[in-house]
């Protein structure tokens, strides 16, 4: 498709843009590393992590960690109760509730599953909203 659109927008030999993209800030802190020490990428790292281990570098050992094996991020639980798909939002978010009293669900799960039932609320409300317009606007055509 070479050619084709505004030639203004083609990148040629003669037309290249004026500014460039600069370095990734990884490869500019590479670069700083290596003019600093000496050492490349490799033996940066490792001597990190021979400093965190023999040095006993709590700091550095607790960083190395957290990159090797970086704490899970929490997730909720399962939660089984009797919750009415067909049912009005009213219905379900009185089964969220109620399963919340009980016991059944833990408070910030049925806050999550209450604000779930709110979001699905708004965008239905949104796309009636758009289908009303767009028949008005049908209206309106088919009138002049």
């Amino acid at each position: 498709m070479a050619g084709t659109g505004n030639p203004s927008t083609q990148f040629s030999k003669t037309n290249q843009p004026k500014a460039r993209r600069g370095k990734d800030v990884r490869t500019k802190m590479l670069e700083a590393i290596k003019k600093a020490t000496g050492n490349n990428e490799s033996a940066f790292y490792q001597e990190i992590a021979k400093r965190a281990v023999n040095e006993c570098d709590v700091v550095l050992m607790k960083e190395l960690m957290l990159r090797v094996a970086p704490v899970a991020k929490p997730v909720a639980p399962d939660v089984q109760f009797d919750f009415p798909e067909n049912g009005s939002p009213v219905e379900q978010v009185d089964a969220i509730m109620k399963a919340v009293s009980t016991g059944k669900v833990p408070a910030d799960v049925g806050q999550m599953l209450v604000n779930m039932i709110r979001a699905k609320l708004d965008v239905l409300e949104i796309s009636e909203l758009a289908t009303r317009l767009e028949a008005i606007e049908k209206m309106l055509a088919e009138g002049k």
